[in-house]
C-alpha cells in the first residue's frame, strides 16, 4: 500500500504540467486564422463613438471584398490583430446567457466582421474596454484581452477612420 502511495506524485506533477503548458499555449496572442476564420472573401469595419447613457454618437462604416481599393488595408489591419484568449472561455462560451461585450468608455470601439469561403463569421470587436470575439462553435461572443491594450485600439480607429464612411441618422 505504501508504494501505491508514493506513486501517484509523478503522474500528478505530468499532468499539471501539462496543464500549464497547455494554459500559457492557448493564451498566447493569436491571429484572426487561429480564431477559425479560413480564406477571408469579405471585410467590414466599423468605427463608433459612444456616450455613457447615450450610445453611439457618430459611426462610420465600409465594406470591402478582394479587388476592392480597401480590401488590402481592411486585410491588413485584421491580420495584424493579436488577441489573447482568457482560459475560462473553454467553459464561458458553452454557458446559457449573454456576455455583456458592450463597450463603456468614449473612445472609440472598432469593429471588423469577416466572412471567408466556407460561410464562416468572425467578429472581432477592439477598444472602448470591452474587446471580445465570436466563437467559432457557439457563435458566442467570448472575451478577449488586444496586444497592445487600448492605446493599440484608439491607434487603429485613427488610421481607419478617414477612410470610412459616415453612417445614416
Amino acid at each position: 500500500m505504501k508504494r501505491l502511495k508514493t506513486h501517484w506524485k509523478v503522474p500528478a506533477a505530468v499532468i499539471l504540467v501539462l496543464l500549464l503548458a497547455w494554459g500559457l499555449w492557448y493564451s498566447r496572442p493569436v491571429d484572426i486564422y487561429t480564431l477559425g476564420l479560413g480564406e477571408p472573401t469579405a471585410i467590414n469595419v466599423r468605427i463608433s463613438y459612444a456616450e455613457l447613457g447615450v450610445g453611439d454618437r457618430e459611426g462610420r462604416s465600409a465594406g470591402a471584398v478582394p479587388g476592392d481599393p480597401l480590401w488590402e488595408t481592411f486585410l491588413a489591419e485584421a491580420e495584424a490583430l493579436r488577441l489573447r484568449r482568457p482560459l475560462w472561455n473553454l467553459v464561458r462560451q458553452y454557458q446559457d446567457g449573454a456576455i455583456n461585450t458592450m463597450a463603456v468608455g468614449t473612445d472609440a470601439h472598432v469593429v471588423f466582421y469577416l466572412w471567408d469561403s466556407d460561410g464562416e463569421t468572425l467578429m472581432i470587436q477592439v477598444g472602448a474596454g470591452k474587446p471580445c470575439y465570436t466563437s467559432r462553435y457557439t457563435n458566442e461572443n467570448l472575451p478577449a484581452s488586444l496586444s497592445g491594450g487600448e492605446e493599440a485600439a484608439q491607434a487603429l480607429a485613427q488610421r481607419l477612420w478617414p477612410l470610412l464612411r459616415p453612417e445614416e441618422p
